[in-house]
Order: C-alpha cells, then sequence, then structure tokens
C-alpha cells in the first residue's frame, strides 16, 4: 500500500477520499498560525476594498466592516460569501488576482490583510502598476517541522511555509510533492524535482491530483 503523508491535519471526509484509494495516510500540522494584535484604529474603519488571499485571514476579518472583497481561492469566496461579505472577484492564485486588478481595476485603493510571511509577488504587482494599496498583517505563520524515519509515495503540501518546514525536517525525502497552487510548487521545487500543482485551490483538488499521480506509478519504486 502506497503511503501519503498531509501537511495540514484533514477533515474525516477528506481522509477517506485516501483511505478509499487504498492509500494509508500520515498527517501532522507542518505550520500553526498565530493572530496578531490589532489597534482599535483597525476595526473602526470602513475598508472599501479587502483582498484577502486565505481562509485564515477570513476568520481573522470577519469582524471588520468591508464593502466588498477580491480573493484567492473558492473556499476562501465561499467562507466570505457565508459571512456575509460581497466577493467582487476571485482568482485562482495571487498572480492572477493582481493581474486581474491591475487589467480592470486599477483606479481603486485596496487593503491587503493576510499573513506576516505573504509571499511578494503580488504587492510587488500592483506597486508595480501604482495601484494605491495598504496591508494590514492580521496572523504570523510558525513552522512546526517534524522528523519522520519512513519514507512516504507523497508528500501533500498547502503553502511555501508548510513546504519549508517538511524538507527542513527531513531534506532527503525522494516523495511527489503535491502541491495547492503555483506558489507553494515553486518553493517545493527548490527542494524536489518531482512537483505537481492541483488543478483548483482546495484541499480536496490536492487530494484527487495525489490520487491520480500514485495510480499512475508504478507500484514499485
Amino acid at each position: 500500500m502506497k503511503a501519503v503523508l498531509s501537511t495540514k491535519r484533514l477533515t474525516e471526509p477528506q481522509k477517506n477520499l485516501i483511505l478509499n484509494a487504498n492509500l494509508s495516510l500520515t498527517e501532522f500540522n507542518a505550520i500553526q498560525t498565530k493572530a496578531l494584535w490589532l489597534p482599535k484604529s483597525v476595526s473602526d474603519r470602513t475598508y472599501e476594498n479587502a483582498i484577502i488571499t486565505s481562509q485564515t485571514t477570513v476568520d481573522l476579518v470577519k469582524g471588520l466592516k468591508i464593502s466588498q472583497c477580491f480573493c484567492v481561492g473558492q473556499n476562501t469566496a465561499e467562507k466570505l460569501k457565508a459571512l456575509g461579505f460581497k466577493v467582487e472577484m476571485m482568482a485562482s492564485n495571487a498572480k492572477d488576482l493582481a493581474s486581474r486588478i491591475i487589467e480592470d481595476y486599477a483606479g481603486l485603493s485596496f487593503d491587503f490583510f493576510g499573513s506576516l510571511k505573504r509571499r511578494p509577488e503580488l504587492s510587488n504587482k500592483l506597486k508595480d502598476f501604482e495601484v494605491e494599496f495598504n496591508e494590514t498583517f492580521v496572523y504570523d505563520t510558525v513552522k512546526t517541522p517534524k522528523i519522520f524515519n519512513r519514507s512516504f509515495d507523497a508528500v501533500m503540501c498547502f503553502s511555501p511555509s508548510g513546504v519549508e518546514s517538511f524538507f527542513e525536517a527531513n531534506p532527503k525525502s525522494e516523495a511527489e510533492i503535491i502541491c495547492i497552487g503555483h506558489s507553494t510548487a515553486d518553493k517545493a521545487k527548490l527542494y524536489s524535482k518531482s512537483v505537481f500543482v492541483s488543478s483548483y485551490t482546495s484541499i480536496e483538488s490536492v487530494i484527487v491530483k495525489t490520487v491520480k499521480v500514485l495510480k499512475l506509478k508504478n507500484p514499485a519504486r
């Protein structure tokens, strides 16, 4: 039986997608998030256009007054809508979101909410095209590496920080690395020559991609 490692703990339905494919599963949280203190002035303001790139951020801004959201990922969009926020635009990754903002909304000003360790692609691109935006960091990402004294056929990764955390403790891993998006895959390619990207930015899509990759591989590694 082929073995899968998830660098994020999964829900029961997500686990069953793997187990029902006759794969074994090991899971751990490769990173943890820590909410940052925000001054009262942040919650008192009204934000016309908010950029939100993760589900973690949604939980931390749900009390803010936001007119419309520009977000990354279908699950992030659905979570925002469930909380009553208007989602003006959803893109599959940060680069695409920046491109679409530049193309259709460059005259607006934006507020970015996200991680202190956010990747620079989005902010750099908006700066290059002189789109007005401010950044408010609502959480920090802390790596929690764990050494595994065994091999895996595939490792599922859900963020660049998660990739770093896994390989920091397991630098010699030869597993297939299945990533949730291109930013995560770009980081994984620094450590591995066998990197795959899911079709959509969701955990379920990563699982589907993992099953497909392993089913196509020769049973003997």
